[in-house]
């Protein structure tokens, strides 16, 4: 009897001691970020826009609405280091971890019904990489500092 009151009581101890590892005494966790960073090709800026308002923010919105995407964010480097730097930044949220692992087989459905076929999405991806490279691509977890 004195064995199994132990065993309950470590593993109560066990169980208890899990949320609070998670926790940071430093910041509440929030959203995750997938953020990409591009370099325009030169003279493909009016293209990479045209692309993106035609084609991507289309997509991205479509996967707002199903609840897939959290938002999404773009933004400018106006202070370039280098000529390869990037040029634009794209960021998608996703409310979780776990999202990111759902959207592959989803996000592929919403974008071959935007582009019409499969053919056409492959068509327009080899395009894109005509416009712009991608420098970078980073997840990154949204911190609430206490």
């Amino acid at each position: 009897m004195r064995k199994i009151l132990w065993a309950c009581l470590s593993v109560a101890m066990l169980l208890s001691a899990l949320p609070s590892y998670a926790q940071s005494p430093n910041y509440d966790v929030g959203q995750v970020w997938r953020v990409t960073y591009y370099h325009i090709k030169p003279g493909q800026s009016e293209a990479f826009w045209k692309d993106f308002r035609e084609n991507q923010k289309p997509v991205y919105e479509e996967a707002k609405k199903q609840g897939l995407l959290s938002g999404y964010k773009v933004w400018n480097n106006v202070t370039t280091d280098r000529p390869d730097d990037w040029d634009v930044a794209v960021a998608t949220m996703y409310p979780n971890f776990a999202a990111i692992d759902q959207i592959d087989a989803k996000a592929a459905t919403i974008s071959a019904k935007h582009y019409g076929s499969r053919e056409a999405m492959l068509e327009a991806a080899k395009k894109r990489s005509e416009i712009r490279e991608v420098v970078a691509s980073k997840l990154a977890r949204e911190v609430m500092p206490k």
